[in-house]
């Protein structure tokens, strides 16, 4: 009686069944450690998150019909970018209306649950969508769980979370050739936490064009700031005069270095990108949406977590090559050790300032975020690809 060629000789049913419960339990391991890990931070975090604050005065300001944006245009803050008050469309604002009939209590805890939702919600549909096999899932969880722009978001109580489902499903929607999934990155785009996309918004309706004339001219600026990780961010704090940093050199065209550079990165991004697949062009494209906002808090860069995660499966389906694992192992390294490394003198402590632009590790450490999502955007057509 002949055997099959494709057929495993019997002898080595035992050796092959305890690898695979050995990778199982190693999978798991992995797994397990870093949702702990998560759910300390989410604890940590615990039942009040900062900036719930303003969207639940804008739901309350909503429901009892006081003006949306008097809070921050009165507010005495100088730095515009800065001011603890709601500053997001007003669409957002009739979103997050019925949190103002909660407690403060009630409407925290609330918030983060809606919020994680839409994390599992966003994993679920690219693992259903995908596919991918036990080793792909495992990092794309384990890297998705120790995400430090995700950590900063949960403790922060941001809306990013829901901005990650929509963008996801009008992605998967769209490179499924359903041209109906379009309209989830339209309301991505009306949620979109950055002061350029709340001008439309303000001018649509005529109500809000004096808001348009003041709000909108004093974000549009950016701000110089320690933790704006956009690429006008950088660029301020090394070429202008701020109350934040001593810059390298301070130069009057330095407000233009930006927008052009982010120019030169559309045009790299279609030259690179053409002919390629809907989905692989998308994901390309969102490392530009942080860098290119005037003010890129690090707990927007939730946005590039589809990057990463189909990232992972493109590179397992090309059977885990050591180049293209070990760039995405350093990348991850970029955003979620070195952002997060105490180096130099504290805040508020003698050195501090001066650090941010005169010690070199210091510049690295206090700008990974910028640029770990830089190098996404430079690496991601060839981590992305299907061979």
């Amino acid at each position: 009686m002949s055997t099959p060629p494709f057929a495993a000789p019997a002898g080595t049913a035992a050796p092959a069944v305890r690898k695979v419960r050995a990778a199982f339990v190693a999978q798991a391991a992995l797994i397990g450690s870093a949702l702990a890990l998560y759910a300390l931070v989410l604890v940590q975090g615990g039942w009040h998150h900062q900036d719930l604050d303003a969207y639940l005065a804008a739901a309350r300001a909503v429901l009892n019909g006081q003006p949306l944006y008097a809070p921050f245009l009165h507010h005495p803050f100088p730095d515009p970018a800065l001011r603890p008050a709601y500053i997001y469309p007003p669409v957002f604002a009739l979103l997050v209306a019925p949190l103002g009939l909660l407690s403060d209590a009630a409407a925290n805890i609330l918030w983060l649950a809606v919020g994680q939702a839409a994390l599992v919600a966003a994993l679920l549909l690219t693992l259903r969508w995908l596919r991918p096999p036990a080793w792909a899932v495992t990092a794309i969880l384990c890297a998705t769980a120790s995400f430090y722009p995700l950590w900063v978001d949960a403790v922060q109580g941001q809306a990013n979370l829901l901005i990650l489902l929509l963008v996801t499903g009008g992605i998967a929607g769209i490179a499924q050739g359903n041209a109906k999934f379009g309209a989830a990155l339209g309301v991505a785009a009306a949620l979109k936490l950055t002061p350029l996309l709340l001008l439309a918004w303000l001018l649509l309706d005529r109500r809000f064009r004096e808001a348009a004339r003041q709000v909108v001219p004093a974000l549009a600026h950016g701000s110089a700031i320690y933790a704006n990780q956009s690429l006008q961010g950088v660029i301020a704090r090394v070429g202008t005069n701020n109350p934040y940093t001593p810059p390298w050199t301070v130069v009057s065209w330095a407000y233009l270095v930006a927008p052009t550079l982010i120019v030169a990165f559309i045009g790299l991004w279609m030259v690179r990108t053409r002919r390629q697949p809907a989905m692989l062009r998308a994901a390309a494209f969102l490392p530009l949406v942080p860098l290119a906002s005037s003010v890129t808090w690090p707990h927007h860069l939730v946005l590039l977590l589809p990057v990463i995660w189909f990232g992972f499966i493109a590179i397992a389906g090309r059977g885990w090559p050591l180049p293209s694992t070990i760039a995405m192992g350093l990348l991850l390294l970029l955003f979620s050790v070195v952002a997060r490394w105490p180096v130099g003198p504290a805040f508020n402590q003698p050195g501090f300032r001066a650090a941010q632009t005169a010690d070199p590790t210091v510049f690295v450490v206090a700008n990974a975020l910028c640029f770990g999502t830089l190098a996404l955007f430079l690496l991601a057509p060839w981590l992305l690809r299907s061979r």
